[in-house]
């Protein structure tokens, strides 16, 4: 099946599910902001864009208050576990069978969303607003079959239950006691975040410009009154804080803001529907700000019988005036077509009360028809005259939500700590939505034309005034470990989800044993602690390729190294974090990967695939990379990403200069854990007990690496960097191994019998083909070594090598 999206998709969105694309045989959502789906079905003009694009796509569930849907997704094959879940679970028409284990659809009532563990791995999930499933008939990314589902799931929408709001509780106990099963402890995988102050403000914000659309109408989904909208910003403001940590948010803010865009938009030429004051309370009726709502709305808002009274009252002022009679059908025609609330429905009936209005003027009812058309068009926001009129529309409005940039070839929204990326199909559904009535934004080539328009009227730099820093929940912190309220002038990409706390640096106990544990018998024990908590500062402020080396985790499995690298991509946010390995750096687009991240998790080394050494330097020096998103205009960019790489392989690379080398910093784990000490799910429970304690000693290793000017470099890693320079250059492994040549920096030596000495130790003791001559010379150059030519007495052009002593034989004498 080649075109699952395309076919299957309008089938869930006439049950009024927010179906949204998926990658191709995957489950992974194509859109970067796809959580709004949860609260928000996608418009049909949005939705005639993924059809187009997407076509053959997997399809993704959103749940939440826009579907109306939760499910839960049992992820074991024990039959008795399976037994006493469905047990506490009520009867559900859909059931999707997966690989292993399955998922239940239920009415969603708010819950928040869990996960329930034993100390032998995942045993059920509770998936709600921000969480997605995969949906029939997408196609598996492992088995390559088609999800199945014993019954499609928009035929069966009028007979799914809800679900107890209390459900954790009783599979909790039921698992625990009747099943006897051993729980992790609840919540420990993933720690409360902490959502900066800033951001909780411009979230509800977002929330109350949603609400505010809703009342509007312009949610063809949702038709909520005012009152409505006043109570779910409560209930969406207690759901809200309940998920995070921090202070709590007040829902009168939330509805003060809610007001605020209602009255704005209603000076600016909207009106609200019928109905829209269904529910206030007569207190709430008196509110300054409701009362100037509804006063202002009467004042726009146009219906039938007051459209007929006013035509007939202006006529009967000069009954036998032709002239007058034209002009004031006019007049109304114009006013009626910017009330959106007018449909053409009440036109139609209006139509035989213009006609009588007219008198002698003959105007037939298509001709009035298309005199309301083209007064509508003409009308539609504001009637802008080009796309750079609606474009700043598009931007006064979305920067409701946040000041928008665009820089390094993407849309960027300051979200209240740090800019978050915006996908160009984010503004493509704006204008789509939001634009309404216009001839000038009709076709996908003009919005197309207004993104555009758009990214170059707020083209700008994220960094207005370059400060080295890292945001924490709490703050930015800069490099003299000061804090400051987070602004946009700092230009971060991402906001770590915990507070900056310099007094806990001495408690990450765990992760502290941990090492100890891997390299405490080591003779370079402290210098490789002290290296770590160099890297990780420097990753976290993201200025690791001032320091030009990448980060390897060498040794075999099972000694500790993963769970380094695991607790570090833990303690990050997600777009702080991409995972693009080196042989992938060379394809077009790839490297927009690495745009705004601060951590690369790059994988294994492959063992036999070789680096590609100059663009390996290049990138993890920081030097400006030229690349593009597919489709649009290039741009370039410095990556400030770390590499780090976990590996029982060392790099290789036909670069066989010491600048290769040079660019890594190798940890050497030899010590295997037993499996007495394992810890399942070992980086989980240390994220979740000492994420802020790793920042802050991570934090207190940054003074004494911008003193240092450069890594601590333990003893091993010295010694490694020696075999991957021996590994991946022969001559080097030679002028280290060979008697007969030794550097002497105040010794000259023949080169071609340096060369013969090499040929000998290659064939007779490394049992390897050496390189050619010129080869040879590069070579020593790329060591370090001066090869200088010159003549000897014969004029014959030969070479010398300043640096090297040849004992045996005798060395002719150089010129």
């Amino acid at each position: 099946m080649s075109n699952v999206f395309r076919e299957f998709a309008p089938l869930y969105w006439e049950a009024g599910l927010p179906a949204m694309p998926l990658k191709v045989r995957s489950k992974a959502p194509i859109l970067s902001e796809w959580t709004q789906y949860g609260t928000n079905m996608p418009s049909a003009a949005v939705r005639g864009h993924w059809l187009e694009t997407y076509p053959r796509s997997n399809i993704g569930l959103p749940f939440g208050p826009a579907s109306g849907l939760c499910a839960i997704d049992i992820d074991t094959t024990d039959p008795e576990l399976v037994e006493i879940i469905e047990d506490c679970l009520p009867m559900t028409p859909w059931r999707r069978v997966g690989a292993k284990g399955c998922a239940l659809i239920y009415r969603w009532q708010g819950q928040k969303n869990f996960k329930i563990r034993s100390d032998e791995g995942m045993i059920c999930e509770f998936l709600g607003l921000g969480n997605q499933m995969v949906l029939p008939p997408s196609i598996h990314p492992d088995t390559g079959e088609a999800y199945t589902a014993n019954t499609n799931l928009w035929e069966v929408m009028d007979k799914i239950p809800v679900l107890p709001v209390t459900i954790e509780t009783q599979l909790r106990e039921a698992l625990g006691v009747k099943g006897g099963v051993s729980l992790a402890h609840e919540g420990r995988s993933k720690p409360l975040d902490v959502v900066p102050a800033g951001e909780r403000d411009i979230q509800l914000v977002r929330h109350a410009g949603y609400l505010a659309r809703v009342v509007f109408g312009l949610d063809k989904n949702e038709k909520w009154s005012l009152s409505e909208a006043m109570q779910h910003m409560h209930h969406w403001v207690e759901n809200f804080t309940a998920g995070v940590a921090g202070d709590d948010m007040d829902p009168q803010k939330g509805i003060a803001k809610l007001l605020e865009f209602l009255l704005k938009d209603i000076e600016g030429g909207r009106t609200l529907p019928e109905g829209w004051d269904a529910g206030l309370t007569e207190e709430q009726l008196a509110h300054p700000t409701i009362a100037a709502i509804a006063e202002k709305n009467k004042a726009e808002r146009w219906t039938f019988s007051r459209a007929r009274d006013w035509i007939n009252e202006q006529v009967s002022a000069k009954p036998a005036d032709d002239d007058w009679a034209l002009t004031k059908v006019e007049e109304l025609v114009a006013q009626v077509a910017k009330d959106e609330q007018f449909a053409e429905h009440h036109f139609d009936a209006l139509i035989p009360v213009l006609v009588n209005a007219l008198g002698a003027v003959k105007m037939s009812k298509p001709a009035l028809k298309k005199m309301f058309v083209m007064a509508r068009v003409g009308s539609g926001d504001g009637a802008a005259e080009d796309h750079e009129a609606i474009a700043r529309m598009v931007i006064e409005d979305i920067s409701r939500g946040g000041e928008l940039r665009h820089d390094q070839g993407a849309f960027w929204q300051w979200n209240g700590s740090c800019f978050g990326m915006l996908d160009d199909n984010d503004i493509y559904r704006h204008i789509a939505e939001r634009v309404k009535g216009n001839a000038l934004a009709r076709r996908h080539n003009d919005y197309a034309s207004i993104v555009k328009t758009i990214s170059a009227l707020v083209n700008m730099p994220l960094e207005e005034n370059p400060e080295l820093g890292i945001n924490f929940a709490n703050g930015f912190l800069d490099m003299s470990l000061q804090l400051h309220d987070h602004a946009p002038h700092f230009g971060k990409t991402f906001t770590l989800p915990f507070n900056y706390i310099p007094e806990r640096r001495h408690e990450c106990h765990r992760f502290l044993g941990m090492l100890e544990s891997a390299w405490g018998d080591d003779a370079d024990y402290n210098e490789k602690v002290a290296a770590l908590q160099e890297v990780i500062a420097a990753t976290m402020f993201g200025i690791a390729p001032e320091y030009q080396r990448a980060i390897l985790l060498y040794g075999p499995g099972k000694t500790g190294k993963s769970q380094v690298l695991e607790i570090l991509d833990a303690m990050m946010p997600d777009n702080a974090v991409c995972a693009l390995p080196p042989h992938k750096w060379g394809e077009r687009f790839a490297l927009t990967a690495l745009v705004g991240k601060v951590l690369n998790v790059c994988g294994e080394l492959p063992e036999d695939a070789m680096i590609a050494g100059e663009r390996f330097k290049g990138i993890v020096c920081g030097e400006r990379q030229d690349t593009e998103y597919k489709g649009k205009d290039g741009f370039t960019f410095p990556p400030m990403a770390a590499h780090w790489f976990a590996s029982n392989h060392l790099p290789r690379s036909r670069d066989t200069s010491d600048g290769f080398i040079r660019r890594w910093i190798i940890f050497e784990f030899t010590r295997k854990v037993p499996e007495s000490e394992r810890i399942l799910n070992f980086a989980e429970v240390v994220i979740s007990e000492e994420r802020e304690a790793i920042a802050a000693w991570a934090v207190d290793g940054l003074k004494r690496l911008l003193e240092q000017r450069e890594y601590t470099l333990p003893k091993s890693h010295k010694r490694l960097e020696n075999l991957v320079l021996r590994s991946n250059n022969s001559v080097a492994a030679f002028l280290q191994s060979c008697e007969r040549v030794r550097p002497d920096e105040a010794s000259v030596a023949d080169c071609r019998t340096v060369f013969d000495q090499y040929l000998f130790y290659m064939k007779d003791v490394s049992r390897g083909m050496g390189v050619t001559f010129e080869r040879f010379k590069t070579m020593l150059e790329g060591l370090g070594y001066r090869v200088i030519e010159y003549q000897d007495e014969m004029l014959v052009t030969r070479d010398k090598v300043v640096g090297l002593k040849v004992t045996v034989p005798t060395l002719a004498k150089a010129a």
